[in-house]
């Protein structure tokens, strides 16, 4: 054993977390390496100095002057209003469309179609399927949403 993996170890060694074999090679490497023998013995130390410290209670009124202070802030914190709320909802529903729109048509462009603008304005694929408007695999071997669907009849 190298001194990183063993120095890695050592929390679980003096709380003698380790297996057999892994226990054997950490204690055979410490008799041998002085600095990891150093680390051993400083965590030894650091471990006695705060097993000693005792825990402070917390006080008796904590949890109701938390609970104040958290009804306090929900109080004086704004609300989001309906209009807010609105602007929201139509920002998601925006780009919600903006990727649908993306992905049909990036699904086109990789299976080597382009959408024919006839003089109706409406598009159509050189070659459509009957799997339904979008073909077998649903990316753009059909009809293409865009805004050439949408122009004047």
């Amino acid at each position: 054993m190298n001194c990183k993996s063993v120095q890695g170890r050592l929390s679980a060694y003096l709380d003698r977390e380790l297996g057999g074999d892994e226990l054997l090679q950490i204690r055979a490497h410490i008799s041998m390496c002085r600095e990891c023998r150093a680390e051993v013995d400083g965590l030894r130390a650091l471990k006695s100095l705060l097993g000693g410290i005792q825990c402070p209670e917390p006080p008796d009124d904590l949890a109701r002057r938390l609970t104040a202070n958290v009804l306090r802030h929900r109080i004086e914190e704004p609300r989001h209003t309906l209009k807010f709320s609105a602007l929201m909802f139509a920002g998601v529903t925006a780009c919600s469309m903006l990727a649908t729109l993306l992905a049909l048509n990036y699904g086109l462009v990789h299976r080597g179609g382009q959408p024919n603008v006839q003089a109706n304005g409406m598009s159509s694929s050189a070659h459509q399927t009957s799997d339904g408007p979008f073909g077998g695999d649903g990316f753009g071997s059909g009809n293409v949403l865009s805004a050439a669907n949408f122009g004047p009849r």
